[in-house]
This record gives structure tokens, C-alpha cells and sequence, in this order.
């Protein structure tokens, strides 16, 4: 869902997706107000940077980076072929 509405992530935004995926509210604005996600976020946006992600979504299959597009056909047999 944020990927969709990545254009409109500000917190009363959020708070209407986290209702719409069922989550508890409550929970989830103490949660928000806390910040309790930020260091894990921050660690994996440095992660991002690290393997060379610029933009979302990016995509990995067994640690080898994919740019092009694909299709569904070709990326079954990515997968396929990396759990043999």
C-alpha cells in the first residue's frame, strides 16, 4: 500500500491505510508517536544504498541485482533457478 500511495505518506494518511489493512490503530499511533520503526527503517534505507537500490521497488534474486523488466515467465525461472 505505501508503494502505491508513495506520494502520500504523511501520518493522517497512514493512519487511513493502517485501517484499511485491519491494523490496531491504537497500537499503531503510539507506535508512529514513539518512532518505534525509525532506526530499522533508517538501517535498511542505508542497506538500499549499500546494494545499490536508487528507486523502488528494486529487485533481488539471490543477491544478483535485476534492472531489467521482466516478466512474470522470466522471473519464475530466476527464482527456479536459485533455490536448485
Amino acid at each position: 500500500m505505501l508503494f502505491i500511495y508513495q506520494q502520500a505518506l504523511e501520518n493522517g494518511y497512514l493512519v487511513e491505510y493502517a485501517n484499511r489493512l485491519g491494523l490496531d490503530i491504537p497500537r499503531f499511533l503510539q507506535d508512529l508517536s514513539k518512532g518505534v520503526y525509525v532506526d530499522r527503517i533508517i538501517a535498511d534505507i542505508q542497506g538500499g544504498y549499500r546494494s545499490g537500490v536508487e528507486a523502488a521497488p528494486a529487485l533481488f534474486v539471490n543477491e544478483i541485482r535485476y534492472r531489467e523488466r521482466w516478466t512474470i515467465e522470466q522471473l519464475i525461472v530466476a527464482i527456479v533457478a536459485a533455490i536448485h
